[in-house]
């Protein structure tokens, strides 16, 4: 038997639904979602979707595979203690081999406590607050479950992008009846690097705008076509006239995502205010973008970085709304679930998951940091 276990409850006054949404076609046009919208808080919670999925241990593995022979340009590398030592003790073919066995013998299978086409808590006005979330390098669409399913809790829907350029650990999208991967791309640290980067941020804010305009077809009632595997369970219609897309949209974004959120807010007057986690900015170094909307940044201390902290302090001269904090607990993947599979201290910590703080402390406080910019948005 396998055990399984959840990630912490919903600590908001509602219990979270979900739907996962895939539109038709090739990746540059289409869009994987996952929804997470506030559900009655007497909404029981049976069967929990997987965190990983069927491939997320493959995919994650092969991400590390890639990362440790690859590292990006302006990306931390003093938290991550086992780096330099799997790089010596390792070729990649055999890292890969040995952490195989290690992540099936120790790793934890985890749940994620939101139910699949719930009810939708009935909403005041003019419909409930609307994030748009985009993730880092190396994950999916349900790699910070607790950061986006906490914040539906509190009365807020939700929408985690999964992007498909490559930067994530591997996806797919369907074009006809054609099921196709997606890979992560090896990104060599070498000449080229700035440009593929920088195509894939502009890929990743495209995602992140047709995400808003599939957001306002599904408010309006149109039927959109979900060719999602269990796309039967999945029911859109619930979402109509939902959600106030027209004064409370916002866009969240860590690392990779952090940039995709700030290029993504530049180019649309829907967005009202963005917040960026350990925004990694390399991939716009070259790139001519003004920050023009409320902008908050929270690094973690190990995460600031004089390149990261100039891109943006350049697009956004003309805003005086734009607020930098530094958060001095945890590390640059606390705020990340992948703590919560490992749960050995000292593989935290050589990893990079952890510095003197548990992360399950650093998701609280973190999910506070959200909280605490959000409500002051939507008073």
């Amino acid at each position: 038997m396998i055990f399984k276990t959840p990630l912490p409850a919903p600590a908001g006054p509602f219990q979270v639904g979900y739907v996962d949404l895939l539109t038709p076609g090739p990746a540059s046009t289409s869009s994987l979602l996952r929804i997470h919208y506030p559900s009655p808080a007497y909404t029981k919670v049976t069967k929990q979707p997987s965190w990983a999925g069927e491939n997320g241990q493959e995919g994650m593995l092969k991400f590390m595979q890639t990362m440790i022979w690859n590292w990006p340009s302006w990306a931390n590398t003093s938290e991550f203690h086992l780096l330099d030592l799997c790089k010596k003790i390792f070729t990649p073919a055999s890292f890969f081999s040995a952490f195989n066995i290690g992540w099936t013998l120790v790793a934890k299978r985890l749940t994620i406590p939101i139910v699949r086409s719930a009810a939708i808590e009935p909403h005041a006005g003019s419909g409930w607050p609307v994030v748009v979330f985009s993730h880092g390098i190396g994950c999916s669409r349900f790699t910070m479950s607790q950061l986006c399913y906490q914040l539906a809790s509190m009365g807020v829907v939700v929408v985690s992008v999964e992007h498909r350029e490559g930067s994530g650990f591997g996806t797919h999208f369907k074009d006809g009846e054609i099921l196709e991967e997606i890979p992560h791309l090896c990104v060599p640290v070498d000449e080229h690097e700035y440009e593929v980067r920088n195509r894939q941020v502009n890929h990743r804010s495209d995602e992140v705008l047709r995400a808003i305009d599939i957001l306002d077809k599904i408010n309006a009632g149109e039927t959109l076509s979900n060719v999602i595997a269990d796309h039967d369970c999945m029911d859109l219609s619930m979402l109509q006239s939902s959600m106030d897309l027209t004064s409370h949209l916002y866009l969240m974004g860590h690392s990779f995502g952090g940039a995709t959120v700030l290029l993504a807010s530049s180019l649309d007057t829907r967005v009202k205010a963005v917040l960026a986690l350990d925004p990694w900015m390399f991939p716009l170094a070259l790139q001519k973008f003004t920050i023009d909307k409320p902008t908050q940044v929270v690094n973690t201390v190990q995460f600031v970085n004089k390149n990261n902290l100039r891109v943006i302090e350049e697009a956004s001269k003309v805003n005086t709304d734009i607020k930098f904090e530094v958060y001095q607990n945890g590390v640059h993947l606390s705020v990340t679930d992948i703590p919560c599979v490992f749960t050995q201290t000292s593989l935290r910590k050589g990893l990079g998951f952890m510095n003197k703080v548990m992360p399950e402390t650093v998701m609280v406080e973190t999910n506070k940091i959200v909280w605490d910019w959000l409500k002051n948005l939507i008073v």
